[in-house]
């Protein structure tokens, strides 16, 4: 596959805060890639050094020649006086380059005349599919929901101008996209549409998520920032939980023996502090290297995607650490799930383990004795509940329904 990126001992760092030391990895053609770290370990930050909106430490960030690459940061600027299509029009990107500096062409030269630059422009224009440029930024904020083009930044909210950000990214038709969070602010339309957008473009991909489900639809690679170092999976969110698990027991595993190790050589070495010989030097040498591997901290075995607000769309509900008892009769311990679009969950168990009792702490019909749950921003739950429908038995059949929806689709 060819090179598109190649990153070579990259070091990072705030201050005394080390986010990642001499990491390397490379991106080819046709991978489309995602980060994962835990919150305030260096995803967003490395996402910047290679969008060259932010300094590193020391190493080396090496793009493939002319590789046109977009940039969606999580946090994007703005122009508060500018229309949702000055705004797109005024990127920095080289398909508004192209047509700046074709229009400004046309108006120095007459009607009939043609000299080089001019010839390069018209190749440029072609090359960058810069002659529908406008009907494209329509049509793509339109599938985002930005239907009033003319409206100021300013009126916009948050989400609105995050998918005006997320438009321009996608617009210019890159080689290589970077998206930090592409799917806060989406539906589960805008979603399913990005998704599908992606998937047929080809484009070269690396971003950050924490949608699980669109990672396993959209990405084919994983990376994983873990302890300042950086490690590689192929293939999907699921394959990449268990090869993690395998990584973490064999890392807790030669821990464990390097302590039961220390323990030897500090009883050694309390004993012999003085030892000169060549042997006794290299078994001090091996002390110190031994004694800076058991400083290292086991790692837990729960991982997740990091618990973060709702994300519109991409999260159905999710169950965090939640416990329910009724006196000594415990229905749920630190019960974790993460409930994804599209997924069909049944929920069984003797009568009277709690499953009617779930269902109402889910809705919160029921308080939770610890934990909580997490409900996505535009999720609507239709409920049946065990006790059937309550009516007023006067009520028309007819005005109970309207009392639950006035159109039934």
């Amino acid at each position: 596959m060819l090179a598109y990126l190649q990153v070579e001992k990259l070091t990072k760092s705030y201050g005394d805060l080390l986010l990642f030391e001499d990491i390397s990895f490379g991106i080819a053609q046709g991978q489309r890639v995602a980060l994962i770290a835990q919150n305030g370990k260096g995803k967003t930050s490395l996402l910047e050094i290679l969008a060259g909106d932010a300094q590193y430490d020391s190493g080396s960030v090496v793009y493939r020649n002319g590789l046109r690459v977009s940039y969606l940061p999580q946090e994007p600027k703005y122009q508060a006086h500018q229309t949702v299509m000055q705004t797109c029009f005024a990127s920095d990107n080289e398909v508004v380059k192209t047509i700046a500096r074709y229009e400004a062409k046309l108006q120095k030269m007459g009607e009939d005349s043609m000299d080089a630059e001019m010839e390069e422009l018209l190749h440029l224009m072609d090359y960058h599919k810069a002659w529908d440029y406008e009907s494209r930024i329509k049509q793509i904020l339109s599938k985002l929901n930005i239907p009033h083009f003319d409206r100021q930044m300013s009126m916009l909210s948050g989400g609105e101008r995050k998918r005006v950000a997320l438009a321009n990214a996608l617009i210019t038709e890159p080689d290589m996209l970077i998206l930090d969070e592409p799917t806060n602010h989406l539906d589960l339309e805008m979603t399913e549409w990005l998704e599908k957008y992606l998937l047929k473009s080809n484009v070269t991909l690396l971003m950050v998520t924490h949608d699980r489900y669109f990672l396993d639809r959209v990405c084919n690679l994983i990376l994983e920032i873990d302890n300042r170092q950086i490690y590689s999976y192929q293939g999907n969110y699921s394959y990449y939980l268990e090869k993690r698990q395998e990584r973490i027991e064999q890392f807790n595993a030669e821990l464990a023996r390097a302590n039961n190790l220390f323990r030897t050589e500090l009883d050694w070495m309390r004993r012999m502090p003085c030892a000169r010989g060549t042997k006794a030097r290299a078994r001090k040498d091996a002390f110190y290297e031994l004694e800076e591997k058991v400083s290292q901290k086991m790692y837990e075995q729960r991982l997740q995607l990091d618990v973060k607000a709702s994300y519109i769309g991409s999260k159905i509900f999710e169950a965090q650490y939640v416990s329910k008892a009724y006196g000594e009769q415990k229905i749920l311990q630190d019960f974790y799930y993460n409930f994804a679009r599209y997924e069909k969950l049944g929920i069984v168990g003797r009568n009277g383990s709690g499953k009617s009792t779930f269902l109402k702490m889910l809705l919160g019909l029921e308080p939770c004795d610890g934990g909580r749950f997490e409900i996505g921003e535009t999720v609507q739950f239709g409920y049946y509940s065990q006790d059937g429908l309550q009516f007023d038995e006067n009520q028309k059949v007819i005005d109970v329904m309207r009392e639950i929806a006035e159109e039934i689709h």
